[in-house]
């Protein structure tokens, strides 16, 4: 079924945004989508310094870095959109390094930087997520993009039928769109810092559409070399 993408209406503002003072977790490569738990290696001074002093509160935010050539990234050096996470394990791995397990809360948006040493902090802003009306455009757009994974994840042999299950049961289109974003491997870093830019689930799930199309035609490509070589 072809979807219009304009008649994804956009949600309406309403709640007031919280703003909060909290470390920030600089990473390469790395995007966390609300409703995801992402292991995550740490092993740079200030970014165990940062673990250690989390305590009972383990709030953090988590921030991706423009240029992950960057040893030492400063405030210029990341991107003003994060995810407000809880950290709920770090274990001790070779090399001096951490493995954190965190979960992602929130969208949240940098305000200002409040401290530089020993490690990053910030007041964040909370991005309310507000989701569309669920008319019948947005309806057949998840189901097309329902059908469209499970398509993938089918073709995938490193993708487990668990996601597809999963991705059925989500009726929320930023739900759905964030799910999927943080699932499908082929995405690129800053494909995924984009969407988790984008506000309005609508529009997300627009462009989580887009990426599974384009996706699907390569796997569906890969597939016919594959029989066409064994041939």
């Amino acid at each position: 079924m072809a979807v219009e993408e304009e008649q994804v209406q956009a949600p309406v503002e309403s709640a007031e945004p919280v703003v909060e003072d909290v470390p920030v977790l600089a990473v390469r490569d790395t995007v966390i989508f609300p409703g995801a738990l992402l292991p995550i290696t740490v092993g740079r001074p200030s970014s165990v310094a940062l673990v250690q002093s989390l305590g009972e509160n383990r709030t953090l935010a988590v921030v991706s870095q423009l240029d992950p050539r960057v040893e030492s990234p400063g405030p210029e050096d990341l991107y003003r959109v994060g995810t407000i996470c809880v950290m709920h394990k770090a274990i001790r791995v070779p090399k001096d390094n951490l493995l954190l397990f965190c979960e992602g809360i929130a969208r949240a948006r940098v305000v200002e930087f409040t401290a530089t040493e020993p490690f990053l902090r910030a007041r964040m802003e909370r991005i309310p997520e507000v989701e569309p009306e669920v008319t019948s455009e947005v309806e057949a757009l998840r189901q097309n993009v329902v059908s469209l994974f499970q398509q993938i994840v089918t073709a995938s042999p490193n993708l487990s039928d668990d996601l597809a299950s999963t991705a059925t049961h989500i009726t929320e289109p930023g739900k759905l769109a964030d799910f999927i974003a943080g699932n499908l491997p082929a995405l690129e870093h800053a494909e995924r810092q984009r969407l988790l830019e984008l506000i309005d689930p609508g529009a997300r799930l627009v462009e989580i559409h887009r990426h599974l199309t384009r996706e699907l035609e390569l796997v569906e490509l890969r597939g016919r070399i594959q029989s066409q070589v064994q041939g």
